[in-house]
Parts: C-alpha cells; structure tokens; sequence
C-alpha cells in the first residue's frame, strides 16, 4: 500500500513537473507576443494573465509535497482562474460600487485576497503577509481609532473588490509594471546568461584585474556589476559570479567572511545600476511619470560611484592584510584576446540602451535585443537550442520572476488600504511633523524605515510601499522628486546586506563557507558608498543629474564637480575604513580621514566640500610622504 502511495506520488510530481514547464513556455510566449505588434492587449488583460499563469507556474513548481496538498494547489489554481476571468470582467463593466457586484462576485474577490496573502507566505516569508494583514486590520477597524488616524468604516466586500478592481489593487499598476517590462527584462537576463555572456563576463573582469593586488575582488566585483546590469537579481549573481571568483579570492589570502561579503556587496549593487536596475526602475517609471531612460540617467552616477568605492575598499584591505597579487602566467589570456572571442556579447546591452535613448518603447526595445541574443546564441552554438535547455530558459525565467510578481500582487493589498483609507497623507504628514522640517533627520528616518522593511520584503515591494508612504514627505521638504525615490530605492537595496535577512550574504555564505554575521559586517564595510551616497543627492541634485532651475535632466560643470568631489571622498573614506593608504593607517589618522572625507561629500555647500577636499588632499600626501618602503607579499 506504501509502496502504491508512493508511486502516486512520483506520478503527481512528474504531472506537476510537466504542467509547471508547460505554464513557462506558455509565460514567456505570451509575453514576446504582447511585446510584439502580433498581439494588442490593454493593461488589465496583460495584468491578469501575467498574474494568472505565475500563480500557476508557482503553485505547480513549488506545490506541496502530499497528495491533499497537491489537490489544495490544483484547487487555487482553479480559484485564480475564476478570479482573473472576474476581473477583466469587472474592469470592462466600469462597475464602481459593491452594489453593482453579484454575490459570487464578492465571494470570489474575499476568496481570492485570501488566496494571494497565503501565496505570498509560500513565496516570501511572514513578512509581506503580517504586513498586508496589518493594514487590512487598520482598514477595517481605523473607524475606531481618535484623532488623526481615524478612517471611515469600510465593508470586508468593499474591500475585497475594490482590491480587484483598482489600479491600486491585486491586479493594479505595480503588477502591470512587472507584465509589461519586468518579466521582458528577466527573461532578457536569461537569454543573455544562456548564450554565454555571464561566463565571458567574469573572464573579461579577471583578465582585467585578476592580476593586480586583490585582483580576484576585483574581478568579482566588475563581473558582479556587468551580470547585474542585465538579471538586477544579487542572489543570482552571487552564484554566477561568487563561484568562480570566491575560491580564487580565497586561495590568494582573503578570508572566508570578507571574499563572501565583497560578492554579496557588489551582487547587490546590480540592482541600482542602469540599464535594469532590478526592474524597480520601471516601477520607479510609474510611480513618478519620469521617464525610464531618464530614471537611468540620474541613477548611472550614484551607482559608478557605489562600485568604484567598493573597488577602493580592496586594494585598501588587500594591502592592509598583505594580500598578495596572482602572477599572470604565459599562457593565460588577455583582456584583449577575451574580448575579441566574445565581443558580440555586448551588442544586446548597447543596443538595448540605443533603443530606448531613440524613443522606442522600452517593451518592444526589450524584445528586440533578446532576439538579438537569440541570433547571436545560434550563431555562436546553435547545438544548445534543444528542446530540453529552452524548456530549463523558460523555467529559469519563470522562477527568477516568481518572487517579484507575487510581491507586486500583493503589495497591491497594502497599496490598496493605504489609498481606501488616505493613511498616506496621515502618514506622509506625521513623518514630516517628526522630522521638524529638517531634511537630515527625514533621510535618517527614511533610511532606518527603509532597512527595516528591507530587510524582509523583496526590493520592488519595499521600494512600493515607500514610495508611497515616506518620499511624498521628502518631496513636502523641497526634496527633488528623483532624488527622493533613489532614495528610498538605494535603502531598499541596502537593507539586503546585513543581516539577520541577506539574501545576498546567504547565497555567498553558501560558497564561501563564512559566517553569516562576519561575512554581513564585512559586506556593510564595503558598501559604506551606499549608505552615505543618497545623502548626498539628497541635498546636492547634480549627483543625480537633476536641475531645479530648469526641472531638466543632464551634464554640466556642476555636475562633474559634484562627481569627482563625492568619489574621491567615498574612495578615500574607504580606505580609512579598512586602514590603508600608502601605508597602515593609526586609528586617529583613520578618524581625521573620515572626517575630511565626510566633509568633502557636504558638497552641496560649497566651501564647505572644497575645505573637506583640501584637508583631504593634504593628507593623501602626507600619508604618501611618510609611507616609507612596506615590504610587499610576494606574488603568487
């Protein structure tokens, strides 16, 4: 009888398993045909059917391991159906009362809400769930609250429809982003890394600075920043890029914690570098109406300056612990070599960004460079396009869009209480009441909300939530509205480094053999850029390209000025933490130097920067002055 059971079982899972394929094909199909002139849908179709066949493709994949498990899931799966069929139904009917709405309608809106916060807590964690079950709470019992937070009374069928029906809802325009660019932009990543590109990436970065002091690092963190560009995912990146340069970072000195923490360091920071920024640009797009290329723009700075810190942080630890350099051998090949074997490689990134500067939609800009890597990928090894690998693409696309669909879903549930019960002005006006109208304290409040939120809710469901509760505030406070929503976006980021909740850390722990909290301490030193950087555009606009007078986007003096002022105080302010600058540093020369590089990054006042960088200046010479011969570790 056993023995009948479990091959039952086997049998489900090989259905599931088939199912679950067939659901991912399907995914990426519709969405290169929506994508393309070949099918015309509007917004809410494309929501729900996105929303429908993730559900489904997530349920199946991830479906519980019993045989009444499995029919639960084969029974939401039904549920999702029916609701995604009620929706468009709704949608087109204008409906805009509950009174309009048939019994089995509210039913199966209640029903579904449900559905989504239980798959939510599959697919991500208590947290989204607690939160979205928070303010559904507040919603229906903020009628008898006193004072300021108090609301209307709100119906459990008032609510559950309105969440299906509003573009603030389930199906609302934070789901819409992620079916019209997002899962274009992932499945783009994925063809990229299936053609090769993320394995010529990490060769073309080692060649680079593989050879140099803490040349492995290095090449971790370049290789980290182009796969980032392109997949936005840092736990993907770790793996592509941490197994390959984590053991060698190891073999040449570094510790298991620090190799493990400069990879989780730089994997994240794919997700604030252009030209996908994580996808969250795209929602970033829709919640300011700046266009995307211009959030790119405004983005490209900060983000240089955030790798380039980290790069600083190396050499200066590399030296400092006597890390030595990799000899390069006589067969080993050049950067020039790799690029001539693989150059094609970059064709899709450039042509991406070409596309959408000439004014072509960014879906449709986004379908054509993947079937450029598609031609690409045949021409180079047409033998990997078997039935079985395209089958493994489309599921590795799937999966890597699983989580950021299900949280733009149901992130529609905070969204959609937030709106229904107007907690955003109160909120927005509470948070500006405590700040005081300083905007120092407001970054320091948004930046500690941010970590928190952070730490357990994926990037795009943080940054929706945020930008809806607190950069309204900063933007009150005279704060530039793209200045306030990177802000909000480089914290979201952030809060994945430390720990206890690091996807990126526990993917590189998992390489590394490192500690979890060691190996988050050192991924927080080397990413000192992110937490100070949005301070700085908080205050000075030209690091994000923006200029008030004009309310124009662009390059002028000021904005190089504000550039080379704000690297070379995030450089050096590196070495000060990690203690090397042409020599070991004193702990009181590594506080004098954090103070001149603090200064020079208060560029927004002028004398005040200029003063930080002269004082900053004069101690790199004198610290090359007194540098002295260091014995050297002798290379490897």
């Amino acid at each position: 009888m056993a023995n009948e059971n479990s091959i039952s079982k086997s049998g489900l899972d090989k259905v599931f398993g088939i199912l679950a394929s067939v659901v991912a094909v399907a995914l990426c199909v519709f969405h290169l045909l929506a994508a393309s002139p070949f099918l015309t849908l509007n917004n809410t179709e494309q929501s729900v059917y996105h929303g429908a066949l993730i559900i489904a493709f997530f349920l199946l994949v991830r479906s519980k391991k019993s045989t009444a498990g499995k029919i639960f899931d084969i029974l939401l799966i039904a549920l999702t159906v029916v609701a995604a069929h009620e929706v468009i139904v709704l949608r087109n009917s204008n409906v805009a009362t509950t009174m309009l709405y048939t019994d089995f309608q509210k039913i199966v809106s209640v029903l579904f809400v449900c559905a989504a916060i239980y798959i939510s807590y599959r697919a991500l964690g208590s947290i989204l769930p607690g939160l979205c079950l928070l303010f559904l709470v507040y919603t229906f019992y903020g009628s008898y609250l006193p004072g300021t937070l108090e609301t209307s009374r709100v119906s459990v069928y008032r609510m559950a429809t309105y969440l299906m029906v509003s573009s603030e809802g389930l199906f609302g325009s934070a789901l819409n982003v992620a079916a019209i660019y997002i899962f274009l932009f992932v499945l783009f990543g994925s063809v990229l890394s299936f053609i090769g590109a993320g394995e010529f990436f990490v060769e073309i970065a080692s060649a680079a600075f593989g050879h140099f002091v803490g040349g492995p690092a290095q090449a971790a963190v370049y290789s980290s920043m182009l796969l980032g560009m392109v997949n936005g995912s840092g736990a993907a990146t770790v793996v592509t890029a941490g197994t390959f340069t984590i053991p060698l970072m190891k073999k040449t000195g570094f510790d298991n914690d620090t190799a493990g923490g400069i990879v989780a360091t730089a994997a994240s920071g794919g997700q604030i570098m252009p030209p996908v920024m994580g996808a969250v640009a795209f929602l970033m797009a829709d919640a300011t109406s700046i266009p995307y290329g211009t959030i790119c723009l405004a983005a490209l700075i900060p983000a240089i300056l955030y790798y380039l810190t980290t790069s600083a942080g190396i050499i200066s630890y590399a030296h400092r612990h006597r890390v030595p350099a990799i000899k390069r051998a006589p067969g080993d090949p050049t950067v020039g070599q790799i690029f001539k074997k693989g150059w094609f490689y970059f064709v899709p990134i450039f042509l991406l960004i070409g596309l959408m500067i000439s004014g072509m939609s960014t879906a449709r800009a986004a379908l054509y460079t993947i079937i450029v890597c598609i031609v690409i990928g045949l021409i180079t090894d047409y033998k990997r396009f078997t039935l079985k690998n395209i089958v493994a693409l489309c599921r590795d696309a799937a999966e890597s869009m699983m989580s950021v669909s299900i949280a733009c879903m149901v992130v529609g549930i905070v969204v959609g209480a937030i709106n229904i019960t107007g907690l955003g002005l109160k909120i927005s006006t509470i948070i500006t009441m405590l700040a005081g109208g300083n905007v120092l304290v407001m970054g320091i409040l948004t930046a500690v909300v941010c970590i928190i939120l952070g730490m357990g809710l994926p990037t795009s469901a943080c940054y929706i939530i945020l930008s809806v509760l607190v950069a309204p505030a900063m933007v009150k406070l005279g704060v530039s509205l793209a200045s306030a929503h990177l802000f909000v976006l480089y914290f979201g980021v952030i809060a994945a480094i430390p720990p206890p909740v690091a996807l990126a850390v526990f993917a590189a722990i998992g390489i590394s053999g490192g500690d979890m909290w060691k190996t988050g301490l050192q991924a927080v030193k080397f990413a000192i850029a992110g937490f100070l950087i949005p301070f700085v555009f908080l205050y000075n606009n030209n690091l994000v390209m923006y200029h008030p007078a004009t309310a124009s986007f662009g390059i002028d003096g000021g904005v190089i000025l504000t550039f080379v002022m704000t690297g070379i105080g995030c450089c050096i302010l590196a070495c000060a933490v990690f203690g090397w600058l042409f020599r070991d540093l004193k702990l009181w020369e590594r506080i004098v130097l954090a103070g001149a590089c603090i200064l020079t990054l208060c560029n927004h006042i002028l004398p005040l920067g200029l003063a930080g960088l002269a004082l900053t200046v004069v101690l790199f010479v004198f610290f090359k002055m007194t540098a002295g011969k260091q014995k050297e570790v002798q290379a490897i």
